[in-house]
């Protein structure tokens, strides 16, 4: 795409804000490979929570179901409204995910009166957030989709050591199962934003509702 710009005539502020034309091979090329990538993922979740379900010798009793499932820094082509008509749009989320009100009709009957699940992820030694989309939302039915990062992870990587960190979280009762110590590093609660601060801005700005707020017990990093 960034090779492809100057064919479109787009001038970007910032190369990373490289793109093309939804129609165009480029375009197109993007939305199937990223396709592909979505249907791999999701393929892997379903794999690991089958997985977990196994590691629970009494998980039939445990209710280990699904609550919901989503790919998150996606592009998905959605009809909203914007200067008063209704327009076909790409709708690109990145650092965001979708959070379809209560009787949104793309919702399946069991959510409908409650609105789509958004699963805010913090950090493995803080918290993480259910919440759920609101009526009123006027960016294109989004919310955040976790904390943020606030280190690079070559920041963090100088910052924090993986075995120090390891036994600080397992000393706050948190289990911690690393394949290798970089990887933790990378991921050190210091590298990411306030998730409680984070869930009150989105709340506080209409994108979703505060269902619950989950705190971890275990960590498997890689």
């Amino acid at each position: 795409m960034d090779r492809d710009l100057h064919r479109y005539r787009i001038d970007l502020p910032d190369r990373q804000l490289a793109c093309a034309p939804v129609d165009s091979a480029p375009g197109r090329g993007y939305l199937g490979a990223m396709a592909a990538a979505a249907n791999y993922g999701r393929a892997n979740r379903q794999l690991l929570s089958e997985a977990a379900r196994r590691a629970f010798v009494t998980a039939a009793d445990a209710g280990l179901e699904l609550v919901y499932d989503i790919s998150h820094n996606m592009a998905k082509i959605e009809t909203h409204r914007v200067d008063g008509a209704e327009r076909r749009l790409c709708v690109h989320r990145k650092g965001a995910t979708r959070a379809l009100p209560p009787g949104d009709p793309s919702l399946p009957p069991d959510l409908a009166d409650a609105g789509q699940p958004v699963l805010v992820p913090g950090t493995m030694g803080t918290a993480s957030y259910v919440m759920v989309g609101l009526p009123g939302n006027d960016a294109f039915h989004s919310a955040c989709h976790g904390a943020g990062r606030v280190w690079s992870r070559h920041h963090a990587l100088r910052m924090v050591r993986g075995e120090r960190l390891r036994d600080q979280l397992e000393a706050d009762g948190v289990a911690v199962r690393p394949s290798s110590w970089r990887g933790l590093a990378e991921e050190a609660p210091e590298a990411y934003k306030d998730v409680d601060a984070v869930a009150a801005a989105t709340a506080g700005a209409g994108l979703a509702r505060l269902v619950a707020r989950l705190v971890p017990l275990g960590v498997v990093k890689g």
